[in-house]
């Protein structure tokens, strides 16, 4: 009796087990019909998704979603193995501060010996350093490039750009901007930043140097409870008065700050053109129509990505980051932008023209289409995305303010996120 009561134990344990292994192969996925609303509106017809491991794939075809959110998804086939890996457009790096030992709770703090080594891997990999004046020429004027052309930025303007870094571009004949914190130049506080007369040497070394804000770079209160946000991208709360700004108090307020920026640099380095770096990648409409009226030619974010002709506000790698080898790095650059792919089925994708790179989930292709990961998508593109798998609605929201703040470190762990 005890026998016949193990045996159909023994099969369930099987049975349980073979699951157990099919889930953990990937095979834990269903297709739905789902529910789109974009913006309030919702969709004429349901969309077929996939639910992938218990991420949501939509699929590139499923026209409907894309034209609504502004979209085009393509297939991508990244160059043959060549010495040319992109023309016309610009792999700008972003970089903060170095080091000389590294530091796994610091991972934004690059050890100088990984950067000489990204600086050596550039110059044997065929990519060409260009300098701020030729990617402005390039991006304003129509002016040529090289192919794999690289444009090496540093943001805070921390004294190790003038220590560390600089020796290091002489001897390979780079050039490098900084995007320094203006007040942070004027007033010295904190961790050493640099001083003017360091700018001025540098400058006339073909190194360049400008506005990461006057005294933008912080976090502010944003409602009464405290809630901070980045305070150049949103209207503050003020205390004493118990209400937010106003628009034109807001207006008014980055006005000044980008305008004093704009001033200081011309005063003291004798800058004739004006391009600024958000801090946290953070901006909206209004931040870009007043860099319109202080006739601020250029813009940079944080986000990942290559930069082309028409991307006035610039994509940008982080390079400045002990997370990758400066193999990993130098890799990525020589695939348009891309992480190697890991698997048969997954596949490059451009939107919007762009080489896109999702680093989560891959897209997938799958019967002739693409499955595109469409959470990581919305977070690259500053989508507000709601998933009610109980009533098999998916609600997308665009949001004009865009905010990358866990990629930049802040200015001496006062004003980090």
């Amino acid at each position: 009796m005890k026998a016949r009561l193990l045996y159909p134990v023994k099969i369930a344990l099987a049975l349980l087990s073979l699951f157990m292994v099919l889930q953990g192969c990937g095979l834990n996925r269903s297709v739905k019909e789902v529910a789109f609303i974009i913006n309030g509106q919702k969709l004429e017809k349901p969309v077929s998704v996939v639910v992938d491991d218990g991420t949501l794939m939509v699929r590139a075809s499923s026209d409907q979603i894309w034209r609504e959110l502004g979209m085009t998804i393509e297939e991508y086939a990244p160059p043959a193995s060549s010495s040319v890996y992109y023309s016309n457009q610009v792999a700008v790096l972003m970089y903060h501060q170095l080091v000389d030992q590294p530091d796994k709770k610091k991972p934004h703090l690059l050890p100088v010996d990984q950067f000489e080594q990204q600086m050596k891997l550039l110059k044997e990999r065929g990519f060409h350093v260009i300098s701020m004046d030729e990617y402005i020429d390039f991006m304003t004027a129509g002016a040529a490039i090289p192919d794999n052309a690289v444009l090496l930025t540093f943001d805070d303007g921390y004294e190790t750009f003038y220590t560390h870094a600089f020796p290091i571009l002489q001897k390979f004949g780079y050039t490098a901007t900084n995007f320094v914190i203006v007040a942070s130049i004027d007033n010295q506080t904190g961790k050493p930043k640099l001083t003017w007369d360091q700018m001025r040497e540098m400058k006339k070394a073909g190194m360049s140097f400008y506005s990461h804000t006057y005294n933008s770079h912080r976090h502010g209160p944003i409602n009464a409870t405290g809630k901070e946000k980045p305070m150049l991208s949103r209207h503050l709360y003020l205390k004493d008065r118990d209400r937010v700004e106003t628009d034109e108090e807001y207006i008014g307020r980055i006005t000044g700050d980008l305008a004093t920026a704009e001033k200081r640099l011309r005063e003291e380095l004798g800058n004739t053109r004006s391009i600024v770096a958000f801090p946290y990648g953070a901006f909206n409409q209004d931040v870009l129509g007043v860099l319109k009226t202080l006739n601020i030619e250029l813009s940079f974010t944080i986000k990942p990505g290559m930069t082309s002709r028409e991307d006035r506000n610039a994509f940008r790698f982080n390079a400045g980051t002990i997370k990758q080898t400066p193999e990993e790095l130098i890799q990525l650059l020589s695939e348009g932008g891309y992480a190697k792919k890991k698997k048969k089925n997954e596949v490059y994708v451009q939107v919007n023209g762009k080489n896109v790179n999702f680093k989560k989930k891959q897209p997938l292709l799958e019967d002739g289409d693409i499955l595109i990961p469409l959470r990581e998508l919305c977070q690259m593109y500053n989508i507000e995305l709601n998933w009610n798998g109980s009533q098999n609605t998916v609600s997308l929201k665009t949001d004009p303010v865009q905010e990358d703040s866990p990629v930049d470190p802040g200015s001496d762990g006062v004003t980090s996120p």
